[in-house]
C-alpha cells in the first residue's frame, strides 16, 4: 500500500496569496521548479506556441502547469477525477463554492487571478474533473500600436465597393468565413484574434473566456461585410469543430455544445455556386431542408 506521505498534491488550498499543497504555500507566480521538487517524476513537457502557451504535465499527480516562460506557472489544474484529492478554495471545500450541477467551465475571478472547475458533460453522472487556478497577467499592448498611421498622399477617388450581403444567421455567416478567409484567401485581411484582441477597449483573456464565443469577436464578424462577388465562390462548406474560424472566435472551445450550430439556412440562397454542405450540429430534418435546395448535404 502506497504510503500517503509519498503521494504529493493529496491536499490543495487555493489562497489569494499563492496555492498550499500538502501544506507548503507556493506564492504567485508558482515556480515550476518548485513544483518539479515535490511532484513525483519527470512532468511531460509541452513547449509553447506563439499562439498557445505550454504546459508542465504530471500524470501521476493528476497536476497540469500552464507556462508561456516555461519557469513559471501560471495556470494550476489538479485533477480531483482519477485522483483522490481535497481542494479547497480559501478553506471552502469547491463543491460548495461552485455546486454540484451546471455550466462545463464556470469560474469565478478571485482577485488574483480566476478559479474555476471543469465538470463533466451535463447529465445525471455530471462531476467535476478538475479545479482549476490561473493567475491574472496584464496583458502588455506594443508600444504605440493605437497610434494613427500619418496620412496617404491624394489618390484618385476608388470605384465604388461591390454590393456587400448580410446574413440572417451570423453562425452560417462564419462557415462561410472560414471557406473564403481561411480556406481560399479570398476574403482578406485574414482576422487573427490574438492581434484583434490587442486593439479592444477591454482587456480580453483568451484563455479564461476562450471557452466560448467572445462577445467583440462575434461582432467584429457579424459586422464584417463579404462582397456578394465571393459568395459565388463558395462551392462546400465543411464545419468541423476545428475550423480556424471557430478557434478565432472561441480559442478554447472544444467542440462539445451547439455555440456554432446553425439554426437558419434562408441564406443558402446566397450561394450561387455552393454544391455540398457537411452540417455541425444538425438532425435529418436539417438535412432535407438543405437538400431540397439541390444541395448535398451529410451530418459531421
Amino acid at each position: 500500500m502506497t504510503d500517503e506521505t509519498t503521494v504529493p498534491a493529496r491536499h490543495v488550498d487555493i489562497r489569494l496569496d499563492g496555492v498550499e499543497i500538502d501544506g507548503r504555500l507556493f506564492a504567485y507566480p508558482v515556480l515550476l521548479a518548485d513544483l518539479a521538487e515535490i511532484l513525483p517524476g519527470e512532468p511531460f513537457a509541452i513547449p509553447p506556441s506563439k499562439r498557445n502557451r505550454g504546459s508542465w504535465i504530471w500524470d501521476d499527480a493528476g497536476v497540469r502547469a500552464g507556462t508561456k516562460d516555461e519557469v513559471h506557472a501560471e495556470k494550476l489544474a489538479f485533477s480531483v477525477d482519477t485522483v483522490e484529492r481535497e481542494v479547497r478554495i480559501e478553506g471552502v471545500p469547491f463543491g460548495e463554492e461552485f455546486g454540484p450541477r451546471g455550466s462545463t467551465f464556470p469560474n469565478r475571478d478571485f482577485g488574483t487571478g480566476y478559479v474555476m472547475v471543469h465538470r463533466s458533460e451535463p447529465g445525471p453522472d455530471q462531476h467535476v474533473r478538475e479545479v482549476i487556478v490561473e493567475q491574472k497577467v496584464p496583458r502588455r499592448r506594443a508600444a504605440g500600436k493605437k497610434q494613427a498611421a500619418p496620412a496617404a498622399p491624394a489618390t484618385p477617388a476608388a470605384p465604388t465597393p461591390p454590393a456587400v450581403v448580410g446574413f440572417a444567421d451570423l453562425n452560417l455567416k462564419l462557415a462561410v468565413v472560414q471557406v473564403l478567409m481561411y480556406e481560399k484567401g479570398l476574403l482578406t485581411p485574414r482576422f487573427v484574434v490574438d492581434d484583434f484582441v490587442d486593439t479592444c477597449e477591454r482587456e480580453i483573456d483568451l484563455v479564461t473566456e476562450g471557452y466560448g464565443p467572445i462577445p467583440e469577436v462575434l461582432a467584429h464578424f457579424a459586422a464584417l461585410e463579404i462582397p456578394e462577388e465571393l459568395l459565388a465562390q463558395v462551392d462546400e462548406i465543411s464545419m468541423d469543430g476545428g475550423n480556424e474560424i471557430y478557434l478565432q472566435v472561441a480559442p478554447q472551445w472544444d467542440g462539445e455544445d451547439g455555440a456554432f450550430d446553425v439554426a437558419r439556412w434562408d441564406d443558402l440562397d446566397r450561394l450561387p455556386g455552393l454544391r455540398s454542405v457537411t452540417v455541425m450540429g444538425g438532425d435529418e430534418k436539417t438535412l432535407r431542408l438543405i437538400r431540397a435546395r439541390g444541395i448535398d448535404a451529410e451530418l459531421l
